[in-house]
């Protein structure tokens, strides 16, 4: 591409490349048991996401999970459908609450109205029966305020007239419109800020099923007028709930005038999501034959999407952007760099950064502990050092230098350079108690982490459950399941929100200490009584992983359909697992190639060779 990107794809590519628990109590927790990743965010372009952002405040940009030199972009298929509830978020937060076993057969107990019920492992029936609900949150947690709590002033009394945001979330999906309905009829009136906040609280905890009919109650009864990120939100949630076919029939009915590029993108990301190649290929197309602009947004999301599927192709789009004299932003870079790591092209991968550094960009802490991680992976010690040497210097004037050079120490085993580190940070913000605590779960130092954890809780009493999880997936890293389960009555006992995150260190808790089946029973639980919150993709990945690794068909096979069931589309890596199930257990999988074309998912050349060898079974 002429000055900044010229011979990007020849550089590149010489040559084509050939639970929360919901029914637990703290007894059963005793007995041995309990009942149940910068890229952009899912669901949005780099075009659609200003927009969005202004109308929605919602967050946009995404997380890249970087582990063991590899890049996992999170998308809207592994995110959960439900999400962690804050503490800051208290008239409507559902918190944990202690149950006995499960009843199957008989009539059930009633909870609270504003709680839910915790499931646990066991299946076999028995009375169900309330347990105490400790969910009271003290100042501090001696009893007196501690540094960083809140000393809230004493107002007037009013009368008490909730937000909009606060009647959407306390009601159910079922009984919304009629609520929604009835708080119109009092004399309420809908404006955009209030739809802002709603919105904004909706997608924040995945609760997207809500949030799509909150959309549509506006838009039947017509009360704002629909603007171009108006429309691409609600095109983006069909697509989150019904899929991509309801989401290009919802296009028929946008005015004309509202069909622009931001629509298509946002429809083009969905399909990226669901790995669907064809899909998506499709609407890259639409966009260029209705001579809408081809933007770096669109392409990026084409190269995302043929790094995982077909890493072959990635060149066409780079042909394509040098013919379209379309720049490379700060993601082509990294998912670029991405690429050649993960091929353990070394000098390609470094090609890469030195044209990026030709082209305006730098790279930030992100990249670079990316490029440090693909060195010690393909033990270039010298090499990740030179990295690591250039990030300290900013080590007293950066926090992501700190949160960073954390991480990098712990993979390489360096405890004294972790801890070092960690006390020159002088005035810890969260996310660096954050860094720290998963640092010293790395490296096994568990007493480490236990301490960094109770100093965060003294300073700042109202945590969310964000920062338990990561105590909890440091048990489940480490497998202590006992330390992880006293951890939970912790988690109960403060009043601790739950929600997809938790149950994913619950699921890994079990697994990594062997407890297959009960983390199975914790996945059904948490499924049944959270109609509309679902667990993560990566929780079944996890089971389904295990269970291909014990070659146990029948349970990977369950597991496998119970993702699909959950609305998570056809991918490589379930396939890939359920094979490996077959494979291990050296059984020829019939009706297979049959399986992936019902699911209109089209078999890697890898999973194809692999199927012919099983067949010769």
């Amino acid at each position: 591409m002429a000055s900044s990107s010229c011979g990007v794809a020849l550089l590149l590519f010489p040559t084509p490349a050939g639970p929360w628990l919901k029914t637990a109590s703290v007894r059963l927790l005793r007995d041995g048991g309990f009942r149940p990743s910068q890229v952009l965010l899912s669901g949005y372009s780099e075009t659609v996401a200003p927009l969005i952002q202004r109308f929605y405040s919602a967050p946009i940009e995404g997380i890249t999970s970087i582990r063991d030199g590899e890049v996992s972009y999170q998308d809207a298929t592994t995110l959960p459908r439900g999400g962690e509830l804050s503490h800051s978020s208290r008239p409507v937060m559902k918190r944990f609450k202690n149950y006995g076993p499960k009843e199957r057969h008989g009539p059930s107990q009633k909870g609270h109205h504003h709680e839910t019920k915790l499931p646990g492992s066991g299946r076999d029936g028995g009375s169900s029966r309330k347990g105490s609900h400790h969910g009271t949150k003290l100042p501090g947690r001696d009893g007196s305020f501690q540094k960083g709590s809140h000393i809230e002033k004493k107002l007037p009394d009013t009368p008490f007239k909730p937000f909009l945001f606060q009647i959407v979330l306390d009601a159910s999906t079922s009984s919304l419109v009629p609520v929604l309905d009835a708080w119109v009829k009092a004399g309420n009136r809908v404006e955009r800020e209030k739809v802002n906040m709603v919105l904004f609280h909706l997608r924040k905890q995945r609760m997207y099923n809500k949030a799509l009919k909150f959309m549509e109650w506006i838009d039947r009864r017509k009360l704002l007028n629909f603007e171009e990120r108006d429309y691409a939100s609600h095109l983006d949630l069909i697509a989150r709930n019904h899929g991509i076919e309801a989401a290009e029939k919802y296009i028929e009915r946008v005015p004309e005038a509202f069909r622009s590029e931001v629509l298509y993108e946002t429809l083009l990301v969905n399909c990226v999501c669901r790995d669907d190649a064809q899909k998506a290929e499709q609407v890259f197309n639409e966009i260029r034959e209705l001579s809408l602009p081809l933007t770096i947004s669109a392409c990026n999301q084409m190269l995302l999407l043929y790094k995982r599927v077909s890493r072959n192709k990635v060149v066409e789009i780079l042909t394509l952007m040098e013919k379209e004299n379309i720049k490379p932003s700060l993601f082509t870079y990294k998912l670029m760099i991405d690429l050649k790591g993960r091929s353990n092209d070394t000098l390609g991968m470094e090609s890469v950064l030195n044209m990026m550094k030709e082209n305006g960009f730098e790279p930030d802490f992100g990249i670079q502990t990316m490029v440090a991680k693909f060195y010690i992976s393909g033990d270039l010690a010298e090499k990740a050092e030179e990295v690591i040497n250039a990030m300290e210097v900013y080590v007293k004037d950066n926090r992501h230098a700190i949160r960073s050079l954390l991480d990098l120490y712990a993979i390489l085993g360096r405890p004294d350079d972790v801890e070092r580190i960690w006390n020159l940070c002088t005035e810890p913000k969260l996310e660096d108690f954050l860094a720290a605590i998963k640092a010293w779960g790395k490296l096994g130092h568990i007493e480490r982490a236990e301490e960094t954890f109770d100093t965060l809780v003294k300073t700042t009493p109202k945590l969310t459950s964000k920062y338990f999880n990561a105590m909890l997936y440091v048990y489940a890293e480490n497998e202590l399941l006992d330390k992880g389960k006293k951890f939970i009555e912790r988690m109960c006992l403060d009043g601790c929100p739950s929600g997809p995150l938790t149950w994913d260190a619950v699921v890994k808790l079990y697994v990594n200490s062997g407890e297959l089946a009960k983390a199975d029973s914790f996945l059904v639980n948490v499924t049944e009584d959270n109609p509309d919150r679902y667990p993560l993709f990566r929780s079944y990945i996890i089971l389904l992983k295990a269970f291909a690794e014990k070659g146990d068909i029948h349970n990977a096979e369950k597991i496998f359909n119970r993702l699909k069931q959950t609305g998570y589309p056809a991918r490589t890596l379930p396939y890939n697992l359920l094979l490996a199930a077959y494979a291990n257990a050296q059984v020829t999988p019939y009706g297979f190639r049959e399986r992936m074309k019902a699911d209109k998912y089209s078999p890697s050349k890898i999973q194809i060779e692999r199927l012919n060898r099983l067949d010769s079974l």
